[in-house]
């Protein structure tokens, strides 16, 4: 996959870990814009959905999943 950037990797696991924009802000040190930007642009690199998007928070979709192993 083209354009991918550590710091878009470090917000994944960051997410996938937190299972909120908040968690995953909260532990980075950073704005929930900045993290939803970054997953967004991890997305559109990688050209599939890692993520579920539901009022409760995020979820790895079974692609997003096997990106984490």
């Amino acid at each position: 996959a083209r354009n991918l950037r550590w710091e878009d990797t470090r917000v994944f696991l960051a997410l996938a870990r937190a299972g909120t924009l908040t968690g995953a802000a909260r532990q980075l040190g950073c704005g929930l814009a900045t993290v939803s930007r970054q997953i967004e642009r991890l997305e559109a690199a990688l050209g599939f959905a890692l993520f579920s998007r539901h009022q409760s928070g995020y979820r790895l979709t079974d692609d997003g999943a096997r990106s984490e192993q």
